[in-house]
C-alpha cells in the first residue's frame, strides 16, 4: 500500500477530474434528479441521493488504473453513490461497510462555500481536507472515521467511488456482489 495512505488513511487528490468531467457528471445528476431517480436516504435525510448512476459507474471503472497506482497495490471496483448536498445536512461520523475499502469522495459541484471532509488518522489526530471541483480524497473507509460538519452553503454535488484491493480480506465485495 502507498505508504502516506498507510500513515494518514487519507490522500488529497488534486484534479482527480477535470473541470469538464466533474461538470458532466454534476450535470447527470441533475438529470437524474428532474427524472425522479434520486431517493432521500437515512444518513443524509434532506438531500437526495442516487445509487450506482451509469456516468459515475462508467468513471469507476475508468479510474480503477490511477486508483490502483494512488494506492500503491491493485484495485476491484464495487459501486458508486452519489448525493446533492443542500443547506444544513450532516454526514455523522463513521466507518463504511466492506465494500468501501477504498473509497474517493470527489467534488462535482459547489457553491462558494467551503465544506471540508474530516478524516481521523491512525495515531488519533483529526484533519479537514477542502476540495475544489475535480479534487478528491481517496480514505480507507472501513478503517478511518470520517464525516462532515453541518453545511453553510446552499448545494454541493459528491459521488463516492468505492473498491476493494485485489489481495485483501474484503475482495469479496467486487462489483458490491453482496449489498
Amino acid at each position: 500500500m502507498n505508504p502516506l495512505l498507510e500513515q494518514n488513511n487519507y490522500l488529497y487528490v488534486p484534479g482527480f477530474l477535470t473541470p469538464g468531467e466533474a461538470d458532466t457528471l454534476a450535470q447527470a445528476f441533475f438529470i437524474a434528479q428532474r427524472d425522479g431517480k434520486l431517493e432521500l436516504d437515512s444518513q443524509c435525510p434532506t438531500s437526495p441521493a442516487i445509487y450506482n448512476l451509469l456516468p459515475c459507474v462508467k468513471t469507476l471503472v475508468d479510474k480503477v488504473p490511477e486508483v490502483d497506482r494512488l494506492c500503491g497495490e491493485g484495485v476491484l471496483p464495487t459501486y458508486t453513490y452519489g448525493r446533492i448536498y443542500t443547506h444544513g445536512e450532516v454526514l455523522e461520523r463513521h466507518r463504511d461497510r466492506d465494500a468501501c475499502e477504498v473509497s474517493l469522495t470527489v467534488t462535482l459541484q459547489k457553491d462558494m462555500v467551503d465544506w471540508p471532509i474530516w478524516v481521523q488518522k491512525p495515531n488519533g489526530k483529526e484533519v479537514s481536507i477542502s476540495l475544489n471541483v475535480g479534487d478528491a480524497v481517496m480514505y480507507l473507509g472501513c478503517q478511518t472515521d470520517h464525516w462532515r460538519e453541518p453545511y453553510k452553503g446552499n448545494m454541493q454535488t459528491q459521488v463516492f467511488l468505492h473498491y476493494v484491493m485485489v489481495n485483501g480480506s474484503r475482495n469479496y465485495a467486487y462489483f458490491d456482489k453482496l449489498r
